[in-house]
């Protein structure tokens, strides 16, 4: 399981983040926000994680 640090983001600010352990970025996405996602568009409120070991980051959007 990886450490993923889960931050909700308004634009480019971050409201506020957890840091949580699960097999995917999607799924911790979820695990952290309590809601789906899906891959980020343009949406002005959206998710940033990052992978704690490796340093990648990725971006959703809630559905």
């Amino acid at each position: 399981m990886k450490a993923y640090k889960v931050e909700v983001m308004s634009g480019d600010v971050a409201t506020s983040y957890k840091v949580v352990g699960a097999e995917t970025a999607p799924a911790a996405a979820t695990k952290a926000t309590g809601r789906a996602v899906r891959d980020r568009r343009s949406e002005i409120r959206w998710i940033r994680l990052t992978d704690e070991e490796e340093w990648v980051v990725f971006k959703y959007a809630f559905t």
